[in-house]
């Protein structure tokens, strides 16, 4: 070969060196992945523009003087780095080495790696070179198939996966754990999940062909446990759509709901029932008893309904305390049930008011014969929580369609009914039409005395207590009155048992108290003194946790010596529960309150419990002194009472005292305080203010 042979060899060599390198060069700046070579130490040579964006610079010249320190400047834990590093030393090469670093903006995002080492002739290492690729996406999709198959394996409801052929593909721990099926039971055999025996066919259709359609369906169904129980689930059944777009696949998420059901029932029976006898609630009876009404119609039948209540059961109440009370209703409640029939309708209104209808009865007699069970029932003494007592009922019955032809109007009158038997002693009465007219007045009344008390409608007058030799007035019991606007003066007689009835007469009672001591301090400020006022406390008052604080506002509002303040308490009230009785007069008393003992003689209170009762007075009852001096028994019992009474240390008072004869009698047994018509009924406070300053 001659020299220019040659030298066009030469220059052909270049030439295609010089397109391969174009081409390699092309390669380098044109590849999806990032390429580069680094030093030792941690220092960029060279990157191509896919490192660049990977890293989020703008071109690699950027990225190659912005990024000097691989280890610290790149890897978010630089350990990671090092251990690279270990890798490159050891194997000379690093296939798929992931890790988490930074992008220029501080976003944090994954990348696998492949490296190896490059030496020169002599073996010493000239640079290390390699691709990266940015796998975030993939691995956010690992994460959240680790997570999905967490959640799989954790999760509270049970998954099946079915076929297109229902045969179970898998099952997560729920399944089991809910049904009882194992994965070898299930996984490879037709599903036996759903009840079929028992579901609604149309329903299953319909859950199936909107997962065939590559819907959602969502409802409730029947399922089945290994051992053939079924239970209520519910239940999200969803159609997979395959690759081809068919639904190749089914996946139904399931949750026992029993409980719920339970509960579901739990609270419509405690809506419609009443929560302390398990009877029937007003909105229940009332329901059931226009339906019998119906029927009634229809068969040409009567219907009657008793309306019952419990007699003085606000004594018990206040007495023995709510516990008694609620234990009492409770009796009273499965009583009555023994005295119906299984179609009869029983309920508890609320309170101590019960309900018993009688559907289908052919005459007035179907209802005597319960009234007469309901009475008898109530002959037994009720067992409450350490004491027997015997409790009474009154009746009032009304018949459908004789006295009312809908349920409300047939309550109303059976309620009328019952007021009057109440009213009358009688244990029970049939209603009649003049129950109208009296239950509208006592329906009235009760409003009335409402308005009364916002409006401050009532006064108090006070009858002077009298010592019965010089006729000085040493007292005052305060008496309510009500002056009515149409209705004049009524009768403490008529308006106090409503009152007690409506739950009221706490309310007057507090009312009462502070308006005796205001009226007390107005007479001292004036200079009439005469001694205490005395002011009658209701079971509901002398029951009232708050009667201490009470007393003690409304002597401090009017600045009264407590001895100024007498509280009259009835025999009956203390009676009971004699150790709460003697811890709330203990607390009076400390206080320096008088208290006395009203109506004494007349309650059920044991002799060996009155000398613990810190008590000042001793009242006798107007029934003893009545028929005075001419009956010897009651003479003989006011002597008692008054021997008792000084022995005990206590004063002694007689109350009702309406002639000569009579207060001569008693000065005679040493009952030297009186009060009655004597000396002068209850007055208004400027006339009681005369009494003081004139005498009697």
């Amino acid at each position: 070969m001659d020299g220019g042979d040659a030298m066009i060899d030469r220059s052909e060599r270049k030439e295609k060196a010089k397109i391969l390198s174009n081409q390699y060069r092309s390669l380098f700046e044109n590849a999806v992945e990032g390429i580069y070579r680094t030093t030792p130490s941690g220092r960029y040579l060279n990157a191509n523009q896919a490192l660049a964006r990977i890293y989020g610079y703008d071109n690699p010249k950027e990225l190659i003087v912005g990024l000097t320190d691989i280890a610290h400047g790149l890897y978010v834990h630089p350990e990671d780095r090092d251990r690279f590093k270990h890798l490159l030393d050891q194997d000379q090469v690093v296939r798929n080495f992931e890790a988490q670093v930074y992008r220029k903006t501080g976003e944090i995002i994954w990348i696998a790696e492949n490296a190896r080492v490059v030496r020169d002739d002599d073996g010493s290492v000239i640079c290390y070179e390699g691709t990266v690729q940015d796998i975030t996406e993939r691995k956010r999709a690992e994460e959240r198939l680790r997570l999905a198959a967490t959640v799989y394996e954790n999760v509270g409801e049970a998954i099946i996966v079915t076929d297109a052929d229902d045969v179970v593909t898998a099952i997560n721990p729920a399944f089991s754990r809910m049904t009882g099926f194992s994965v070898d039971q299930v996984v490879g055999m037709a599903s036996r999940f759903v009840a079929d025996e028992i579901n609604d066919p149309k329903l299953v259709a319909e859950a199936w062909a909107h997962a065939r359609s590559g819907d959602t369906w969502h409802g409730e169904l029947w399922g089945r446990r290994a051992n053939g129980d079924v239970f209520p689930a519910s239940v999200a059944l969803t159609g997979v759509q395959g690759e081809n777009g068919e639904v190749s696949s089914f996946v139904m998420v399931a949750s026992d709901v029993t409980r719920r059901k339970m509960d579901e029932q739990r609270i419509r029976f405690h809506a419609r029932h009443d929560a302390l006898t398990k009877l029937a609630n007003r909105h229940t009876v009332m329901e059931a008893l226009s339906d019998a009404i119906i029927r009634a119609e229809h068969e040409g039948n009567r219907l009657a309904l008793l309306f019952l209540d419990v007699n003085r059961f606000k004594d018990v109440n206040d007495s023995f305390g709510h516990a008694a009370g609620d234990e009492l209703l409770k009796q009273v409640a499965r009583r009555l049930k023994g005295c119906v029939r299984a179609s009869d309708i029983i309920g508890r209104l609320g309170g101590d008011e019960f309900v018993v209808a009688l559907p289908s009865i052919a005459d007035v007699q179907g209802a005597m014969a319960c009234v007469e069970k309901v009475l008898y029932a109530f002959s037994e003494p009720f067992s409450l929580p350490e004491q027997e007592l015997y409790a009474s009922t009154s009746i009032g019955v009304a018949l459908y369609p004789d006295h009312a032809d809908c349920a409300e109007t047939l309550l109303s009158h059976a309620d009328a009914a019952m007021y009057h038997a109440k009213a009358s002693g009688n244990p029970y009465r049939f209603y009649d039409n003049d129950m109208d007219r009296q239950a509208v007045e006592r329906v009235n009344l009760e409003n009335d005395l409402r308005h009364a008390l916002a409006n401050g409608d009532f006064r108090l007058h006070y009858q002077p207590k009298v010592e019965g030799i010089s006729r000085r007035v040493v007292a005052a019991e305060a008496l309510i009155r009500w002056t009515h606007p149409t209705r004049g003066n009524v009768s403490p007689a008529l308006f106090i048992p409503v009152a007690e009835r409506a739950g009221l007469i706490g309310a007057i009672g507090d009312w009462a108290l502070m308006e005796a001591c205001r009226q007390m301090r107005q007479w001292l400020d004036l200079g009439v003194d005469f001694g205490c006022v005395s002011v009658n406390l209701s079971p509901a008052q002398f029951h009232d946790a708050t009667l201490k604080h009470k007393v003690e506002r409304a002597l401090q509002q009017y600045n009264l010596p407590a001895s100024l303040l007498e509280l009259e308490i009835t025999e009956t009230m203390m009676a009971t529960e004699v150790d709460r009785a003697i811890a709330i007069l203990g607390e009076l008393g400390q206080m320096g309150v008088r208290l006395a003992i009203d109506d004494f003689g007349t309650g059920y209170s044991s002799l060996a419990y009155l000398k613990l009762f810190p008590v000042n007075v001793l009242k006798i009852d107007r029934a003893f002194i009545k028929e005075l001096p001419g009956n010897a028994k009651d003479g003989a019992i006011v002597s008692s009472i008054s021997t008792l009474a000084h022995n005990l240390g206590f004063e002694v008072i007689a109350e009702g005292v309406e002639t000569a004869a009579q207060a001569g009698f008693l000065l005679t047994k040493g009952v030297t305080l009186m009060q009655g018509f004597l000396y002068s009924p209850a007055v208004a406070p400027d006339a009681f203010a005369g009494l003081v300053q004139n005498g009697v």
